[in-house]
């Protein structure tokens, strides 16, 4: 796809990669017909905002590309969303471990991401809200859930996933129960949880993987996790064991699909969108737009 082009580039993001590259993107996504705008990201809802603003302003932009990790596309989600103009997206996954971007199969090389964006199809994702907040692939509370923003960036550009294996093993000698009364598409559960998941991929807070026949990007329904709280250190350990295998067939882990919930704790739980800080909910209600987001491929 070509066309007017708004660039969201991390310049941090996977060892500062995405800025080394940046002339080189620029040049090819150009020589390819697009003319490019380029917007850095910074720290804070400030990007977000500017998104917003310059495509409301300006009617003319055609597409958007994220440069970074999950947490940029995730900024250029929500930046397009209230800007009103949801557009086209092209991703190249630049981050340390890329978790969405590995579920749709794209590649973080630069040459191969940049030439499927310009000769690629938008095709339909459902695209995730969390009380009125947008999430491309993942919202989760409790065991893991703050693995990926709580690693530093430095961790991650050295040891890449290995980072979120190492900054979960805490998660797992420290358990608290989340307890939780979910209504999910009007069925009512209730229990002590370690972990809760809603996602539309294949991993879950860097650790949580699910199969590759268990996910449809588009058929207007997330995947609903649970990991129930384990009754002792031995059933803990067993838990851990599979899921840090990969593994989720356990009789303490349920899944489902949920066209949408709404989520009561009994205290404030702290959750998090897509691998950033998505802060602290009692009552947490997270919905699916189907077919509301479009990717190239």
């Amino acid at each position: 796809m070509t066309g007017k082009t708004l660039l969201i580039l991390n310049p941090i993001a996977g060892k500062g990669v995405g800025k080394r590259h940046l002339l080189d993107i620029v040049t090819r996504l150009s020589d390819g017909g697009c003319d490019v705008t380029v917007l850095p990201t910074k720290k804070g809802t400030e990007t977000v905002e500017r998104i917003a603003a310059m495509l409301a302003k300006d009617s003319t932009y055609q597409m958007v590309v994220a440069c970074g990790g999950d947490g940029t596309l995730n900024t250029a989600v929500e930046g397009m969303a209230r800007g009103g103009r949801m557009l086209p997206l092209g991703y190249i996954p630049l981050g340390s471990t890329n978790d969405f971007a590995s579920s749709l199969g794209l590649s973080s090389d630069v040459p191969t991401a940049v030439e499927r964006i310009l000769k690629g199809t938008p095709v339909p994702h459902d695209l995730g809200t969390f009380n009125g907040r947008r999430f491309t692939y993942v919202a989760c509370c409790g065991a893991f859930a703050d693995t990926s923003y709580n690693t530093s960036q430095a961790m991650k550009n050295l040891l890449g996933h290995t980072a979120y294996v190492i900054n979960a093993i805490p998660s797992l000698t420290s358990l608290r129960p989340l307890n939780l009364t979910i209504t999910a598409d009007g069925e009512t559960i209730e229990g002590k949880y370690v972990f809760c998941g809603i996602g539309n991929t294949t991993v879950m807070a860097g650790t949580v993987k699910l199969g590759a026949d268990t996910v449809d990007f588009n058929d207007g329904m997330f995947e609903l996790l649970l990991i129930r709280f384990p009754h002792d250190l031995i059933e803990a350990g067993r838990i851990a064991t599979k899921l840090l295998s990969g593994s989720i067939d356990d009789p303490a882990i349920s899944i489902r699909k949920v066209h949408c919930c709404r989520i009561l704790s009994a205290e404030s739980v702290a959750w998090s969108l897509d691998g950033e800080e998505g802060g602290k909910s009692k009552n947490s209600a997270i919905s699916v737009e189907k077919s509301a987001l479009y990717i190239l491929k």
